[in-house]
């Protein structure tokens, strides 16, 4: 097997995606529930689903972690509501054309 890189993830799982990564995983545990596998590949198929199970489990924990960082930007945000900015330019010339009104 090969070594983790510091990620805890394998190298050769690190450059699949999340859904490749699943997909290959479907297919193994459709293999492992044949009746018809073949003993000497059953440890090698297991290793595999286990390299790729933990792939799956590092990229929902960093999603997680992103989509909760994201949510805590916007619950920090001010409550003030957003201005339209052609509002905002229309106001500047009302303000501009009274400043000439005695």
């Amino acid at each position: 097997m090969a070594e983790p890189s510091s990620s805890g993830i394998e190298p050769s799982v690190a450059p699949l995606g999340y859904a490749a990564a699943m997909s290959e995983l479907e297919d193994l545990l459709a293999d492992l529930e044949d009746d018809a596998l073949d003993i000497d590949l059953l440890a090698t198929k297991v290793e595999r689903a286990s390299e790729l199970i933990r792939f799956c489990r590092s990229r929902i924990n960093a999603a997680r972690v992103q989509v909760d960082r994201i949510v805590a930007d916007l619950e920090n945000l001010p409550d003030e509501p957003a201005t339209d900015p052609a509002a905002a330019v229309d106001e500047a010339d009302d303000d501009r054309s009274d400043e000439g009104e005695p």
